[in-house]
């Protein structure tokens, strides 16, 4: 039932890991938070280190702007290094599931970024966009599925993501403004969802199923975000991918 959905509607929500597993890699992001203030020539006070994590980034904000900011920005560019979130990542069930959602063997090698939803920070939020947005033969063709990993409660008031259920064979045309993003008017007749999930589920997501952030209402939402490429025959240095016709992909986030 989990395949025969996820090859209709392009996502599925699964109970996958320990919550507690779960929240504690959260301290990984207070953890580089910290590394970064550090490194500044401004007292580490400023950045509100007893503050917590749901709040610190809306704290700093209303004394420095320029320091929540820049701070939201370290740790979407670097806090998945941390070694919570790459045990976390690297989970063997993760793998298992992605692959039987994705219905090809996939690779081990994977790409992480943290995703943050901060009320004072709306610049972190992105607008309609998938995945893959172009076919193009590249080496991000391999790109086949999105393991979205919530760290905290998340849904349609507090930072989930909507989506836009259908399994395309080809992505959405995108343009390029600030970002590459689909126009809203070119979604129009497909319908919304905005599921629910907790910490300890994963957000499955094919590659050219359009989704966009939701604004967050009170405390900031973060998830880690794990790109996963098709393997490859290593006799042969071709994608091993059961649906032939996707032969191309290229990540936009």
């Amino acid at each position: 039932m989990t395949q025969t959905a996820f090859a209709t509607d392009g996502y599925s929500v699964q109970p996958l890991f320990d919550p507690a597993l779960v929240l504690a890699a959260q301290q990984d992001l207070s953890d580089h938070l910290d590394r970064v203030a550090h490194a500044l020539h401004m007292p580490f006070a400023v950045s509100q280190p007893d503050e917590p994590l749901a709040t610190r980034l809306d704290r700093i904000f209303r004394v420095n702007r320029s320091l929540a900011t820049f701070l939201c920005m370290g740790l979407t560019t670097d806090a998945h290094s941390g070694p919570r979130l790459q045990a976390l990542a690297r989970r063997p069930e993760l793998l298992r599931m992605a692959e039987t959602l994705a219905g090809c063997p996939l690779d081990n090698q994977l790409v992480m970024r943290i995703r943050a939803g901060v009320r004072s920070i709306p610049d972190q939020l992105y607008p309609w966009r998938s995945d893959v947005a172009y076919d193009d033969g590249s080496e991000c063709a391999r790109f086949r599925i999105t393991a979205w990993i919530p760290l905290t409660d998340t849904g349609p008031d507090s930072g989930g993501l909507e989506l836009a259920p259908c399994r395309l064979d080809a992505p959405r045309p995108h343009v390029k403004n600030r970002v590459l993003t689909i126009p809203d008017a070119d979604l129009a007749e497909l319908p919304r969802v905005q599921p629910a999930c907790r910490p300890g589920s994963v957000l499955f997501l094919d590659r050219f199923v359009p989704h966009r952030s939701l604004p967050v209402a009170g405390s900031a939402r973060f998830a880690l975000s794990v790109w996963i490429k098709a393997a490859r025959d290593p006799a042969q240095n071709q994608v091993l991918d059961s649906r032939a016709d996707h032969n191309s992909i290229q990540s936009t986030g």
